[in-house]
């Protein structure tokens, strides 16, 4: 039902909505937004405090957007399906960023040490899957189809970038595997966009969880 102009747009906070003030630092966002996406969806709202008093964004609000693109770009493992607008209530500016729900779970976020990591919902806060709900994550979700070339990267990266170190560079993958370094490229986005492996900073490459398990 369509909110009428005294009618919040928003839920209250919960499994399924969170609140902030202000955008937060961009790998707690990713962190929230990952969990949201290894549940049922979920909505991210900008310019309300945890009081319930709306705020709004102000001008900010073309920045805020571009913002949490970027951080389903760059941090989110994979990335997921976000849709990110503007909402007015009581004359106010609101960001309402809506994640629906992973196909591909689990969806990795940045941990508190930088390593990409699992999250979930629990009530209104968001926190660390555990390894059981991870085991049934990766019983549940489909068979990924790789082609040969990505195959070969992942591989070669068994042994050499485990998930708690950075591994080997593009143009040392792409001598690994035997591959030009547009085809190492393409087969990079590709496990990237499976989960299998992440960037660890500098254009090193290393498995993320689902990749480890997926290489044994």
């Amino acid at each position: 039902m369509a909110a009428t102009p005294d009618t919040p747009p928003f839920d209250p906070e919960g499994p399924e909505s969170e609140w902030k003030e202000r955008l937060p630092r961009p790998n707690s966002v990713a962190r929230t937004l990952a969990a949201f996406a290894n549940g049922v969806g979920g909505r991210l709202w900008v310019g309300i405090r945890d009081d319930g008093r709306v705020l709004g964004v102000g001008p900010s609000d073309g920045e805020i957007i571009a913002e949490l693109q970027r951080i389903n770009a760059d941090l989110l493992v994979p990335s997921v399906e976000l849709h990110v607008e503007r909402r007015q209530y009581l004359d106010r500016t609101l960001i309402e960023a809506r994640v629906s729900a992973s196909e591909a779970r689990p969806v990795l976020a940045p941990g508190r040490d930088g390593i990409p990591t699992a999250f979930l919902r629990d009530d209104a806060s968001t926190r660390k899957a555990s390894r059981a709900i991870q085991r049934v994550w990766a019983r549940d979700s489909p068979k990924l189809s790789l082609n040969p070339k990505a195959k070969r990267v992942l591989a070669e990266l068994k042994g050499r970038a485990r998930f708690d170190q950075a591994g080997p560079t593009l143009p040392e993958l792409a001598k690994l595997a035997r591959l030009g370094r547009r085809a190492a490229r393409r087969a990079i986005v590709e496990l990237q966009q499976a989960g299998l492996i992440a960037d660890r900073g500098s254009g090193h490459y290393g498995l993320t969880p689902l990749g480890a398990r997926r290489v044994h």
